[in-house]
């Protein structure tokens, strides 16, 4: 070490060449420090195990700002408070939104499950009898929501064929699971 240069110094300008050992060095003592100001900045233990992760981070990050001579203590602390005052404002505006978001209109039932189980089945089923080409055209405009000219680009046809093709698999699908249609219309209140 050079003679008049600090411990604190010499850390903190091999923490700036990359050294992370002298980086662990320097502010493990002041993690009990940072944890406890975090924690009154905030209120909650999670966030402010979190905002000492952050402003650990931060402090490597601007490290480069600290100014020799002042205290490392209050750099360090002046990242945790930020940190954890950042945390706490988006956990409120996060609990805001939960607040105002509507509750799930009801659970399903082991009894819904079973016939959603069922009819996913069912159509799985359906499908599978259909011909190779409808069977891709379906499963495009159904589960990818393609365009028919996205559609007759995949299968290399037409967009015209595209059309026929759907309408002809829909058609299908639609004779093969009509009574399925018709259990959900009449099973609504």
């Amino acid at each position: 070490m050079l003679p008049g240069v600090s411990l604190e110094h010499e850390l903190v300008r091999r923490a700036l060449d990359g050294d992370g050992r002298a980086f662990a060095t320097l502010v493990e003592p002041h993690l009990g420090v940072l944890y406890r100001i975090a924690h009154r900045a905030c209120g909650n233990r999670s966030l402010a195990e979190d905002a000492v992760q952050d402003a650990l981070a931060l402090t490597y990050e601007r490290l480069g700002r600290y100014q020799p001579g002042t205290s490392f203590r209050a750099f360090l602390a002046a990242h945790a408070v930020k940190k954890a005052q950042t945390l706490l404002r988006g956990e409120r505006r996060r609990r805001t939104r939960e607040d105002a978001s509507d509750a799930p209109q009801s659970v399903p039932g082991p009894q819904d499950l079973a016939r959603a189980a069922e009819a996913a089945r069912r159509v799985q089923a359906a499908l599978a009898t259909l011909p190779e080409k409808r069977r891709a055209v379906a499963m495009l405009r159904l589960d990818a929501g393609l365009s028919y000219a996205e559609i007759a680009e995949a299968v290399g046809t037409t967009e015209g064929s595209a059309r026929v093709l759907v309408h002809m698999a829909l058609k299908e699908l639609r004779a093969q699971l009509a009574d399925l249609t018709r259990e959900e219309e009449t099973s609504e209140p």
